[in-house]
């Protein structure tokens, strides 16, 4: 129940940070976007029609197409978000001043995509989805066998372009410069407070090796292999170690053997036990 709840916060969060970028920094600056925001855009223009209502809009016409050409389980991840989104542009667009904030074209480009980002990257983090036009992209994909990155770019351009009518054309620039933005920070939220090292240890004394790290909780992996010159047996220790906890295993290693050759290089995320599922003491049983 904790974790339902803290998931719908990060959600409606991440949705609020989605709104207040648009509000802020995209339309005061006719920056161009993607997705349903962008056809929000679109129809604000060419009719008078408020954003948040032409979202909705799209997102109720989305929501039962991927119940019946995709599953209920995509429909459960992009309900909250398809109400929340729209209702909170309509709230942003409220706030005194909201497009003032900044009086920098490049500014307001580079903000839309660190906040924007942010807060799908929350959204995503959280376990659910924005909904809107992410669906037909997922519809496509699995009905025409369309590549459902590539069918999004397409898509996206396609609006993006769409609004150059009502623009001037160096604001489909910074709409790019912002989606780049957009995505970094998306990727950065998602691996935040995940990052890993693999460290591969090879040694002639793996045995000493293996148990001290076993003694400080770390689990490990073994693998036959030989030397490249005289093709010698030997055996290659694996293990993936949480940051914090580095500077220990090099410890532990170089206390054992100083010329042990370690590998060391950063994994974004490890799906398992011990990291994103439940740890199993096994030295217990």
């Amino acid at each position: 129940m904790r974790k339902t709840i803290l998931s719908a916060a990060m959600i409606i969060a991440g949705n609020f940070l989605l709104a207040f970028s648009v509000c802020a920094f995209i339309v005061p600056f006719d920056i161009t976007v993607g997705g349903a925001t962008g056809v929000g855009v679109i129809f604000s223009k060419l009719t008078g029609t408020p954003m948040a209502v032409t979202i909705l809009i799209v997102n109720m016409i989305c929501l039962p197409l991927a119940w019946f050409f995709v599953g209920k389980k995509l429909v459960a991840g992009s309900l909250l978000s398809s109400f929340v989104y729209p209702a909170a542009v309509w709230v942003c667009e409220r706030i005194q001043q909201v497009d003032q904030i900044s009086g920098s074209l490049m500014l307001a480009a580079i903000f839309a995509g660190v906040i924007g980002g942010a807060g799908v990257g929350l959204v995503m983090k959280a376990g659910g989805s924005t909904g809107g036009l992410d669906i037909p992209p997922l519809i496509l994909k699995k009905h025409a066998n369309l590549p459902v990155r590539t069918t999004m770019y397409v898509m996206d351009a396609a609006i993006m372009l769409a609004q150059l009518p009502f623009i001037e054309t160096d604001r489909v620039l910074y709409g790019i410069v912002s989606a780049y933005i957009f995505t970094y920070m998306i990727d950065r939220v998602l691996t935040f407070g995940e990052k890993q090292y693999e460290v591969t240890v090879i040694t002639p004394h793996y045995e000493r090796v293996r148990k001290e790290l076993l003694s400080h909780d770390y689990g490990l992996t073994l693998f036959a292999a030989e030397t490249g010159l005289k093709r010698d047996p030997v055996m290659e220790i694996n293990t993936v170690i949480r940051s914090r906890d580095l500077r220990e295993a090099q410890k532990i290693i170089r206390g054992i053997d100083d010329n042990a050759f370690v590998r060391i290089g950063q994994v974004t995320r490890i799906l398992g036990r011990g990291f994103d599922r439940e740890r199993v003491d096994l030295m217990k049983k």
